[in-house]
Parts: structure tokens; C-alpha cells; sequence
């Protein structure tokens, strides 16, 4: 960490939001998940993505989430930092769009400074890396959920 003196060499430390990066196996994995597991439940489930800001200077740090997300064990990718998160996944646009995101953005920011207050995150940093995806299931999945429901 480079402390702001007055050597021009030296530069601040300063926040850096992430940009995702969500891959097409994700999605193919959720769907699957939702259609055989999750089926109309809307709890909120554990996740697990990566990041990995060694990139040229200017452009963000990758938070990239893959088909491997709902496995909390699975190995995180060499020069990469494992992040936790939380997928809500609503069953209607229109849950998706009244779901309180300024509650659910705090819940995740006091949870991170809980960790942080109780010195958990000193034991295990990746909490420090917390994050939530928000998302909705859309109707032609739905369709194709009550088809599987009515023949079952």
C-alpha cells in the first residue's frame, strides 16, 4: 500500500468497484438449478466467484462468476481471489423489481462489518469480498417448470 506523500511516484490507495463478468456456463447451471432443485423457491442461496485485478492499469478488477458458482468447495482459478455472495432469484419480473435492493445491500455491508468488528475477517479474508446477485427467473422458464410439474 503506497502511503499519498508527496513523491508523485507513489500513488493512493483507493476503492475499485468491480465489473462482472457473468459466464454463459452460469447461466446454464442456474437454469438447470432452478428447473431440478430450486424449483419455486425463492431463498436466498450461497455462491462463489473470482477476481482478478492484474490486468493492464485503467481497466477494473473482473469479478467473474461461472458454471462452477454453486460449488462452495470448488477451486478458485491460479492468481485469482476467491468472493462470496448471495444469489436472490425471484420467480417474477415484478418481484425482481419490488425486492427491497437497499435492504439487501446493507444486510450484505453489516455483514462485512460484523466480520470485520468480531476479527473473523482477519481469520479468513474472503469475507472482506462479499457480494449479491439479484436476478429473476423468466416466464418461459416458469412455462417450462409447470410443464415438468403437470407430467410428473
Amino acid at each position: 500500500m503506497a502511503a499519498a506523500t508527496g513523491d508523485p511516484g507513489l500513488s493512493k490507495l483507493q476503492f475499485a468497484p468491480f465489473s462482472s463478468a457473468l459466464d454463459v456456463g452460469f447461466w446454464h447451471e442456474l437454469t438447470q438449478k432452478k428447473l431440478n432443485e430450486y424449483r419455486l423457491d425463492e431463498a436466498p442461496k450461497d455462491i462463489k466467484g473470482y477476481y482478478y485485478n492484474g490486468d493492464s492499469a485503467g481497466l477494473p478488477a473482473r469479478l467473474t462468476l461461472e458454471f462452477s458458482a454453486f460449488d462452495m468447495s470448488a477451486p478458485t482459478p491460479a492468481r485469482c481471489c476467491p468472493a462470496i455472495g448471495t444469489l436472490y432469484n425471484t420467480n417474477t419480473l415484478e418481484s425482481f423489481k419490488t425486492a427491497d435492493k437497499k435492504l439487501l445491500l446493507e444486510q450484505a455491508a453489516n455483514e462485512i462489518w460484523e466480520s470485520i468488528k468480531s476479527g473473523t475477517a482477519l481469520e479468513n479474508p474472503v469475507l472482506l469480498n462479499k457480494f449479491l446477485l439479484l436476478t429473476f427467473a423468466i416466464e418461459a422458464l416458469e412455462c417450462a417448470y409447470d410443464n415438468l410439474c403437470q407430467t410428473e
